[in-house]
């Protein structure tokens, strides 16, 4: 943004002054070194803030070209003037004299204060015959704007230059929590997927190790290998879409529930969109530990989930058995249930409801929308 005010401003000074050389009366303005001059500094201008806008910034050595090239034709086409124009405004040396110590003072580094002062010497080298004039009074009046503006314009792009890398230190912060709220919210993935899915299915082996039960002690593993690759297959990046119904489908024909519960009954909305990924994965793992939470707590044999469409390009999930219950205004939910249910949910700009009810059974409700 300063480059740009910057081009601005040698162009701005360059055009408003372009009559000087070619228009007018007098020795100096058609002059070969005049307009030699003109032209010269004119198409250099050109050239630097075009690198310079292209590069994105000012390299040390296109500030010292800058600088040189001002101090020649500052001496040179101010002594080709009449002693009596030389520190007017009619040379038009000194409005891009103005600029090139505005963008020393700003760019010029540690060498700034030496670089301006350098301009303005040899300016005062080159209009110093126009003392005893009429105009002399214009070259100490021109000589302390160029000074100015170029103190006002170092103390500017000082205070800019800070602001800036104190955005950028904000900036930087901001990425490095950004990681670390990244990688905790990775952490706590991997937990609710270990509560979900490892340890439900360590339960069952457990509760399954003899030898009658060796069929389901098959299934469950079997499982446990769908799990795992289901788990790499959801490391993709976010954005990418999945339908809900193929992944609910999936995971409830192959959940303990179906060997557990005489029935687990389905419905699903035909019109069901297509969800990002991360939203698809953390509505099945919710619903996956509600159908957990109704076989060890329910103490029930059928559940139901039902899937339907909500408006606009959204879902809603209700998982309802008619177990036990527990009074959900007073009891405080267990840590799988917050931990996978409640808060993964969330996590993805969802929301999910427990409503039950001691002796009627227990609804868990999850919506998602756009």
């Amino acid at each position: 943004m300063i480059i740009r005010a910057l081009a601005w401003l040698r162009g701005v000074q360059f055009a408003l002054w372009i009559w000087v050389p070619f228009a007018g009366e007098g020795p100096g303005r058609s002059d070969p070194q005049v307009l030699g001059g003109y032209v010269l500094a004119a198409v250099f201008s050109t050239t630097l803030f075009t690198v310079a806008l292209r590069r994105g910034t000012l390299s040390p050595r296109w500030v010292s070209a800058d600088v040189v090239l001002a101090v020649g034709y500052a001496i040179v086409v101010s002594r080709s003037y009449p002693p009596v124009d030389a520190a007017s405004i009619t040379n038009w040396v000194i409005p891009p004299l103005c600029g090139v110590t505005v963008t020393a003072a700003i760019y010029g580094g540690r060498y700034r204060a030496g670089a301006v002062c350098l301009v303005v010497g040899a300016w005062v080298l080159g209009a110093w015959p126009a003392l005893g004039t009429a105009n002399s009074a214009e070259l100490v009046t021109n000589s302390v704007m160029m000074t100015l503006f170029a103190g006002v314009a170092g103390i500017t792009g000082n205070l800019l230059f800070g602001a800036a890398r104190g955005a950028d230190l904000a900036a930087e912060e901001a990425a490095t929590q950004r990681g670390r709220a990244e990688r905790a919210s990775e952490r706590e993935r991997h937990t609710r997927y270990l509560h979900d899915t490892v340890l439900q299915i360590l339960e069952g082996i457990a509760q399954g190790t003899r030898g009658k039960d060796l069929p389901e002690v098959r299934r469950i593993c079997r499982t446990a290998a769908e799990k795992q690759r289901t788990t790499v297959l959801a490391a993709r990046p976010d954005g990418v879409v999945a339908h809900i119904t193929e992944a609910l489908a999936e995971m409830i024909e192959d959940h303990p529930a179906q060997e557990k519960l005489q029935l687990v009954s389905t419905r699903f909305d035909d019109r069901l969109p297509d969800l990002p990924t991360e939203v698809v994965d953390a509505l099945t793992g919710a619903v996956r530990e509600a159908l957990n939470n109704i076989i060890k707590y329910a103490h029930t044999d059928e559940a139901r989930v039902t899937v339907t469409v909500l408006e606009p390009k959204g879902v809603r999930i209700i998982v309802v058995d008619h177990g036990v219950g527990f009074d959900s205004d007073t009891v405080v939910l267990g840590f799988g249930t917050r931990r996978s249910i409640i808060e993964p949910v969330a996590a993805v700009g969802g929301e999910a409801v427990i409503d039950s009810t001691p002796g009627e059974g227990t609804i868990v409700e999850m919506s998602w929308t756009k």
